[in-house]
């Protein structure tokens, strides 16, 4: 069953993989960070002010994200039965809340507070430099995460879009919409700086810095309601109960499937429950032997499925509501 609930976790080198993502992107966002920061305070713009504190706040993220990576590869244990896969979710829900509250909030407050203390432009190039730079910078470190996605959607048989809207990892597809937005709000605050540069006008500095604390706001709210999601149990998309009850049918003593109840447990681990109609005549040995059978059957050929519990039921038995 391939699908949003296999798209690439795990061990091996897709894990790899969102580290080397995590890894470019604290890397840029680190050194432009740094830059930005120079270039607000020389040339007083609230544009690249704010661009600084999105900067900042996509490399605390990143710290968040390589957390989650390393925490939720953990083997399930005493304490842990079904492993450690949520605690993806949980770091890249902190993300989000911080990439909210430092990235859009505060901007958003400097662009107001611009809007009525305006500040004179100063060291125009510096601000030109530091910005062409940052839009280099965050469009290889997108390069790299799309090349990534697009790895994992064309293993997982989906177009990119549907796959970004259907991934359990947060990792690299937070990176990805970190650095669009990065690569936007960077061409804004440009834009910005040279149109007050030539126009003379500053009222361009607080509304580049306004819309990108509105897009950094929406793109963190759509992040956590995500990962909220996914932390409450969210059930596995209805395509994929489907194919996996295909599946199930086409096994050997197997004769009809009825209920199925599935949930994600991290970004490519799912746990599923089926009542399984089986074939007449079988004894309670057969059965047993047929289920355990199936069981190991699809685990084995779905790696998304790390476990499946199957409940037998015959022909026209009443179920509970």
């Amino acid at each position: 069953m391939s699908g949003p609930g296999d798209d690439g976790g795990g061990d091996g080198p897709p894990r790899d993989a969102s580290l080397t993502s995590v890894f470019s992107a604290l890397a840029a966002n680190t050194t432009i960070a740094i830059a930005k920061g120079v270039a607000a305070a020389l040339t007083g713009s609230a544009a690249l002010f704010a661009e600084t504190l999105h900067t900042v706040a996509d490399a605390g993220n990143e710290v968040f994200l390589y957390i989650a990576i390393r925490r939720s590869e953990r083997p399930p244990d005493a304490s842990h039965p079904l492993g450690y896969g949520p605690e993806r979710w949980y770091w890249a829900l902190l993300a989000a809340v911080g990439m909210f509250v430092v990235g859009g909030a505060v901007s958003i407050w400097e662009g107001v507070n611009a809007i009525f203390h305006p500040h004179e432009l100063e060291a125009f190039w510096v601000g030109v430099v530091v910005l062409v730079i940052a839009i280099v910078l965050d469009g290889i470190s997108r390069t790299i995460a799309v090349r990534e996605l697009r790895g994992r959607a064309t293993k997982a048989g989906l177009p990119l879009r549907q796959f970004l809207a259907e991934s359990k990892d947060p990792t690299v597809t937070t990176v990805y919409l970190e650095d669009t937005i990065d690569v936007i709000g960077a061409s804004l605050a440009l834009t910005a700086l040279i149109l007050h540069k030539v126009t003379g006008l500053e009222i361009f500095d607080p509304i580049a810095t306004l819309v990108i604390g509105g897009l950094l706001t929406y793109v963190a709210i759509k992040l956590t309601g995500r990962n909220r999601e996914l932390l409450t149990n969210q059930s596995v998309a209805e395509s994929n109960i489907d194919r996996l009850r295909e599946r199930l049918v086409a096994q050997p003593g197997i004769e009809a499937v009825h209920e199925i109840e599935a949930v994600h447990l991290g970004p490519a681990s799912i746990m599923a429950a089926a009542e399984v109609e089986v074939r007449d005549g079988m004894t309670a040995r057969d059965v047993a032997i047929t289920l355990e059978i199936v069981r190991t059957t699809m685990c084995s050929t779905v790696p998304s499925i790390t476990r499946l519990y199957l409940t037998p039921v015959v022909r026209g038995e009443e179920r509970p509501d």
